[in-house]
């Protein structure tokens, strides 16, 4: 028999059935309420505005329903008095027999306490945390359990993007350790590179490019180059962040970056396409270390792009939430991304292509964030790789 809304602790009804054991852990029994307390106590808690209180009979149904948690459930008293508690349930947790679980908790050790996702009336989730606790009467009967729901979500938002936030703090800690990690290791390797090429260059000059040693010279000052261009690569990675940054005109360090890309276009025998808009507004930067951005970003795209395809550099002027920025966007018409690499492509030395450092991404990332913007990669489309970058404008 299901309590009632203006008796919530029952105790003027016989529940028929047998006793039910004693629990390890004594639930409390219900206390006589003198009749003119009665009224006073129901409303007391159906005045709770920030708590859903409520009672539940032994076999599961709501018995009384509060204001509280009207507010955090959106159901009133009348949908749900006589329905089964587990009508807040999620899906897993009604497949995994929760409700069940934590009454069947309360009954044999007096309470029970759960924190979760549960269900609002328009079908949206709240993280809750649940208390139930069992009421028997003097002989040791179950009569029903008292509830107590609070709404968590905010709570549950916060600590989540606490979370988060440690660990990019750790995450950028760790690039840091790393980046004067390779600076420094990079500084020591390129004095006895120096000294190999010089090497090279006194040996061409004693015995000449003779056809016996040719084929070894060749390979020799081949990977001398690989190895100055990692070399070089990772004191960009391990540079330390630019201290200031002035505000200059963005389209002379696309037309820089393009300039230096010039003679790999023309090998690969691919148009790079600028389509800058006008009257760009000035984005604070360090050119120099700006520039490396984009010549990055073009040397990939030539690399992928295959012969007499177009890569495209263009710039915008963006308005979000008041703030301006400054898009850009290299596109290129090769294989673009693999689906699964995208989480891991700003990742310092990883690189499917072959040969390739790994780092080219990871620098255009960090100088990217140097300069408090955002850089994304994708697909476009029509297909091809796709890089924007976002810069806060000046002002």
């Amino acid at each position: 028999m299901p309590l009632r809304s203006s008796d919530p602790l029952g105790s003027t009804h016989e529940m028929p059935g047998e006793e039910s054991p004693a629990s390890p852990v004594p639930s409390p029994q219900l206390p006589p309420i003198q009749p003119e307390y009665g009224e006073s106590f129901r409303l007391l808690v159906e005045s709770v505005e920030d708590a859903g209180l409520y009672m539940i009979d032994p076999e599961g149904r709501m018995a009384s329903w509060n204001v509280g948690a009207e507010r955090i459930t959106g159901y009133q008293a009348g949908d749900v008095i006589g329905r089964h508690c587990s009508l807040f349930f999620v899906e897993e947790d009604l497949a995994a027999g929760l409700p069940q679980r934590l009454l069947a908790e309360a009954e044999a050790l007096g309470k029970a306490r759960d924190e979760g996702w549960r269900v609002r009336r328009d079908g949206s989730r709240f993280y809750a945390l649940i208390l139930l606790t069992a009421w028997r009467d003097p002989e040791g009967r179950l009569r029903g359990f008292s509830g107590l729901v609070r709404d968590l979500t905010t709570r549950r938002e916060t600590e989540v993007q606490l979370c988060e936030a440690r660990a990019a703090l750790r995450r950028n800690e760790n690039l840091s350790l790393m980046g004067a990690l390779v600076a420094g290791v990079a500084h020591e390797v390129r004095n006895p590179l120096f000294g190999i090429s010089a090497t090279l260059d006194a040996f061409e000059a004693r015995f000449g490019c003779s056809q016996e040693h040719a084929s070894y010279l060749s390979v020799l000052r081949r990977e001398v180059s690989r190895l100055h261009h990692l070399m070089n690569e990772l004191l960009t990675y391990g540079r330390p962040p630019s201290s200031e940054l002035y505000p200059c005109s963005l389209p002379s360090v696309l037309d820089e970056s393009v300039a230096t890309n010039a003679v790999l276009a023309r090998e690969r025998e691919v148009l790079v396409e600028v389509r800058v808009e006008p009257e760009l507004p000035r984005v604070p930067m360090d050119p120099g270390r700006l520039a490396q951005v984009f010549q990055n970003l073009l040397a990939n795209a030539l690399q992928h792009s295959p012969r007499g395809t177009i890569v495209r550099l263009t710039a915008r002027r963006l308005v979000d939430e008041g703030r301006t920025c400054v898009e850009c966007v290299v596109m290129d018409q090769g294989p673009g991304f693999v689906p699964e690499d995208l989480p891991r492509v700003f990742e310092p030395f990883y690189s499917q292509r072959a040969g390739g450092v790994g780092l080219g991404l990871s620098i255009v990332q960090r100088i990217v964030q140097e300069h408090r913007g955002a850089v994304s990669v994708g697909n476009g489309s029509e297909g091809g790789a796709e890089v924007r970058v976002y810069l806060p404008a000046e002002g």
